[in-house]
């Protein structure tokens, strides 16, 4: 049964998952570009990159190496109940739903790389289905990439299910580890479906990137230096969690200073 009252949420308020993350490093501040800390030391720990292959895989349960640490409830529901963080700089902390990810993907190429993707999602886009509502792409980067600002084109199928839409980002020189590089979609489009096709206009040289299928859950603002924020399950909507939701944190800074992170991370189930 969902939870529909605030004596529910603080009933069915989980254990807290601690949050730290020490010395990350960005790349240039730019517009749609954040900065994961899957693969960035600290608790939870460090993921290894992906091995799916070109045609990717999706990405689900409550062990994955690198996720916030959750457990899906034993019956009913699951939404968001906390989630604070503290940072030594400033910017805006994302938690994500990891959903679909690939590997693969040639760095140097400038024609187009073909992406056979799974027929279908996990059933948590932003409507709980299959369907791509809410669902974004990024380029993730697990090895540092190397010279060269492509525009890089995401063929896709949109959340409605037309195909052949296309999505674009400009990428930043020398991406560190954990850059994440975010697709606008094209005018009209509220989601992607299933991606199709990946191209870039120039060769990053070298690296190993990876497309990201995700849906934003919430995010927290830390608007100075060391002055911590949180949203509860009433400032933050209470998102779903639904089961098999993998959380993931993209930092989307102010400098390119390296920043350390303290959070907590709270569910509620009923």
């Amino acid at each position: 049964m969902a939870i529909t009252t605030l004596d529910g949420v603080i009933a069915g308020f989980q254990p807290q998952k601690p949050l730290t993350k020490v010395g990350i490093a960005t790349a240039a501040v730019g517009a749609m570009r954040g900065h994961t800390l899957w693969y960035a030391a600290g608790n939870p720990g460090a993921a290894a990159a992906n091995a799916a292959g070109v045609n990717g895989a999706a990405v689900t349960g409550n062990a994955v190496q690198g996720q916030v640490p959750r457990t899906d409830p034993v019956s009913g529901s699951a939404y968001l109940g906390r989630f604070s963080l503290n940072a030594s700089t400033a910017g805006t902390m994302v938690l994500i739903d990891r959903l679909w990810n690939n590997s693969g993907l040639n760095v140097t190429s400038t024609t187009a790389q073909a992406i056979a993707s799974p027929a279908t999602l996990p059933s948590r886009d932003g409507n709980g289905a299959t369907d791509g509502a809410a669902v974004m792409a990024a380029i993730e980067w697990s090895a540092t990439g190397g010279a060269g600002t492509p525009t890089v084109t995401l063929t896709y199928t949109d959340q409605d299910g037309n195909t052949g839409a296309t999505g674009t980002v400009t990428g930043v020189t020398t991406p560190p580890v954990g850059t994440f590089e975010i697709f606008t979609l094209a005018a009209g489009d509220t989601g992607i479906r299933a991606p199709t096709s990946f191209i870039q206009s120039a060769t990053r040289t070298s690296g190993t990137m990876h497309l990201v299928l995700f849906r934003i859950l919430a995010q927290v603002e830390v608007s100075s230096a060391n002055i911590a924020n949180a949203v509860d399950a009433l400032t933050s909507g209470m998102p779903r969690l639904y089961d098999g939701t993998v959380p993931q944190l993209v930092w989307f800074p102010s400098v390119t200073t390296a920043t350390n992170f303290t959070g907590t991370y709270i569910e509620t189930h009923g």
